[in-house]
């Protein structure tokens, strides 16, 4: 019994024996075949690398940067081991990889005749090879509409208040009753004279205006918040111009009889007849069209009357007084006084803020920016201008 089962366990071992030789053969020759297979595959990738790069050469595109790439696309591929890693990437997601990493360089390539070929290089331009726009350089000055010269604010004086109601008084015409006289008798009365004085009063009111701006744009616009403000005040002096103006030339009372009928001899009459009430003017504000007629006054069909200078620049003196070119007195009029003789009445300087607490501002975002000045025009004197 002992001899039987010794011999069926010899034969047994034998038996296993055969079988692992035989795996063993089987497993080997797996490996030499996966061998293979990694060594044709590698060998391939190589002849493939080798072909591109030969005919980029011949095109004269193998540039530096290219020939890197190459390099890295094969140091991906790696090499194929004898036995296979779970955790290596196999040849085809490799190649696969490569292919998506340097697609924008493929996508330039075309096939022909079995080969990839660049395509011909031309001429760089904006529009052919550029995709948006080119960098652009910002003045962040705005090219603005012209400025006034002179405003109203300029030509007559301003006189603070600290309340909103100015008074002042005006002499009467005539001054009052009575007058000087010779004592031609001794111990006779004296001539006795007294003067009429009538209160004015002035109501300061705003002059006012504001704008609105989103904070977004305020942000994204550095120049925004001193070009609004610049504007604003702009705005506010052409309209007080264009207000007070019209106030002075209305209530202007000095008489422009003349009997004349050139430009210039009118201004010469005007001046005299203020000086004829003790008044002596101090500037002529005209619009650009009379401006443009005296300078246009030639000697061969009119000569300038004395007393008046043109300088080569266009300024242009009447006898001392300038004539000044307004755009807010009205087309073809002219006022001539004594400017000394209006004010401007102002509770509160002209001035521009911006405020983030107004209405639905915060919930909006958005910026107020304000220029006001309380302010009002004070004539002392109408019969010290001539309007017409």
């Amino acid at each position: 019994m002992s001899q039987e089962i010794l011999e069926a366990v010899a034969g047994l071992g034998k038996q296993i024996t055969e079988q692992k030789a035989a795996t063993t053969a089987q497993i080997d020759a797996k490996f030499s075949e996966a061998e293979k297979l990694a060594a044709a595959a590698n060998q391939k990738i190589e002849d493939e690398v080798k072909t591109l790069n030969e005919d980029l050469a011949k095109k004269g595109a193998t540039l530096e940067e290219i020939q890197k790439e190459i390099k890295q696309f094969k140091a991906k591929a790696g090499r194929f081991s004898a036995g296979e890693n779970p955790n290596e990437k196999k040849t085809a997601e490799i190649i696969s990889e490569a292919f998506e990493e340097h697609f924008a360089e493929i996508k330039g390539m075309r096939k022909a005749t079995g080969k990839f070929e660049m395509k011909a290089a031309g001429t760089m331009t904006a529009a052919a090879n550029l995709a948006g726009n080119v960098v652009a350089t910002y003045d962040l000055t705005p090219q603005v509409r012209g400025r006034r010269r002179i405003n109203i604010r300029d030509l007559i004086p301003v006189i603070n208040s600290s309340t909103g109601s100015w008074k002042f008084y005006r002499q009467r015409i005539p001054v009052g009753e009575g007058s000087f006289g010779f004592q031609t008798t001794h111990g006779a009365m004296k001539n006795q004279l007294d003067y009429d004085l009538d209160e004015q009063t002035i109501t300061v009111d705003y002059l006012a205006g504001f704008a609105l701006l989103a904070k977004q744009m305020l942000q994204d616009l550095p120049f925004l918040q001193n070009y609004v403000a610049n504007e604003l005040i702009e705005d506010y002096k052409r309209t007080e111009s264009q207000q007070f103006f019209g106030l002075l030339t209305a209530g202007a009372t000095g008489s422009n009889a003349t009997g004349s009928t050139v430009l210039a001899e009118k201004y010469i009459d005007w001046i005299a007849a203020l000086m004829g009430n003790d008044w002596y003017p101090n500037a002529i504000v005209t619009d650009h069209t009379n401006w443009a007629t005296i300078l246009k006054t030639k000697p061969n069909d009119y000569n300038v009357p004395g007393g008046i200078t043109i300088s080569a620049d266009g300024t242009v003196m009447f006898c001392g007084l300038p004539l000044i070119a307004q755009n807010n007195i009205g087309a073809g009029h002219t006022l001539i006084g004594d400017f000394s003789k209006a004010a401007i009445i102002q509770a509160e300087g002209l001035s521009a803020d911006f405020f983030e607490q107004d209405g639905t501002n915060v919930r909006q975002n958005l910026i107020t920016a304000r220029v006001e000045a309380r302010v009002a025009l004070a004539i002392l004197r109408p019969d010290a201008f001539i309007f017409a």
